[in-house]
């Protein structure tokens, strides 16, 4: 299978979407977005690569449970003609246990008229079966708004399902995610899929229907996302 009929798919929506946006109050928006990634060897393991000609040894090497990153992204609204917002992200994760990751994150997060500095903190939780993943992240926010002087805070679960297809470079996928602040404020749901690209980068494509609560609106969201680990 080839990536390029699902790329002329999600290509073909933009139309529909764009007539979609001239209904009601929807919005038709792109997001963006790149993320770099680095996971730490095992030090002990590391000091044999480093004095090892071996080629076997240095393939046996083992990720320890750390890993450090940065992601970029950009989102833009109003049938893609404004900037929503854009955030550079740099992270830390920690890998507990096979089913369990923590990660930490700072945000430089703005907004056409807002600067805000944010921390988030993530829990996820997966179980994998086959080629089935069903993952939960639940994720804390406390932001900082520069111009007004206030704090503010938000939970954001998000529950993926994501199917590795068979001896394929594809991973298509379903998620949910909602943005709670004492309720619920708006829900994103996704579908999209997950291309291995090879030597650890990879490229996601998906569709993006959000429901924003108390409101008419209705967002349409097409999103590329590209990841690269070290």
């Amino acid at each position: 299978m080839k990536p390029e009929p699902i790329i002329l798919f999600l290509v073909s929506l933009m139309p529909m979407l764009v007539s979609a946006q001239q209904e009601r109050d929807n919005d038709f928006g792109i997001w963006g977005s790149v993320d770099v990634s680095y996971t730490f060897k095992k030090k002990a393991e590391a000091d044999t690569l480093a004095h090892s000609d071996n080629p076997a040894v240095k393939q046996s090497s083992k990720p320890s449970r750390w890993s450090i990153g940065t992601r970029f992204e950009y989102r833009s609204r109003d049938l893609s003609r404004q900037t929503n917002l854009w955030f550079v992200r740099p992270y830390v994760g920690f890998t507990a246990t096979k089913w369990l990751r923590f990660a930490l994150y700072y945000d430089y997060f703005k907004k056409p008229t807002v600067y805000q500095h944010r921390i988030l903190f993530d829990a996820t939780e997966s179980l994998s079966k086959g080629g089935l993943t069903v993952s939960l992240r639940e994720r804390f926010i406390v932001a900082y708004a520069t111009s007004s002087d206030k704090w503010s805070w938000l939970l954001r679960p998000k529950l993926t399902a994501k199917y590795h297809i068979g001896d394929t470079r594809f991973s298509p996928y379903v998620a949910c995610e909602l943005y709670v602040n004492r309720h619920w404020t708006m829900m994103h749901n996704f579908a999209g899929v997950n291309i291995n690209l090879g030597k650890g980068s990879s490229l996601d494509l998906f569709y993006m229907f959000g429901l924003n609560n108390g409101t008419n609106r209705q967002d349409h969201i097409l999103g590329v996302g590209y990841g690269l680990k070290l």
